[in-house]
């Protein structure tokens, strides 16, 4: 059984008809595309979008567990939660559901941000309006 995790955010993404593969099924990786999307659209809400001159969030490690297959038509529900948080990186995990099923998980992402510097190629510190959020979201952050 997975551990409570601070909850951050729900997204919706409504699936599209050529998101499905051959066999009618939600493709793999428009799983990474539905968790990639989230982000950036959470991140631009804090304020934070991506910006190549300044700082921010680059993939250190994704991962999908397809439990279930999803269909087109759905609007699918996408959890932003916290898992760990260190000094430059953040591990979010990601419940995929269904609006009308939103007791079946499909499937469970996980994602590692690390926040750098852009142009110095280094890493820095996730920035402190973000760290606050999600302190108050329940994190040790």
């Amino acid at each position: 059984m997975e551990k409570h995790l601070p909850l951050l955010d729900t997204r919706r993404i409504s699936m599209r008809w050529g998101d499905m593969d051959a066999v009618g099924h939600l493709n793999n990786t428009c799983y990474f595309r539905y968790m990639e999307q989230i982000r950036v659209e959470w991140l631009e809400e804090l304020g934070f979008p991506i910006d190549p001159q300044g700082t921010g969030p680059v993939l250190g490690s994704t991962s999908c567990v397809y439990k279930r297959e999803m269909s087109y038509p759905a609007t699918v529900l996408i959890s932003i939660e916290v898992e760990k948080v260190g000094r430059s990186s953040l591990k979010l995990r990601h419940h995929f559901t269904v609006a009308g099923d939103e007791n079946t998980v499909y499937a469970v992402g996980e994602a590692t941000l690390v926040w750098v510097d852009y142009q110095a190629g280094k890493s820095v510190a996730i920035p402190e309006p973000i760290r606050a959020r999600l302190r108050a979201a329940g994190a040790d952050a």
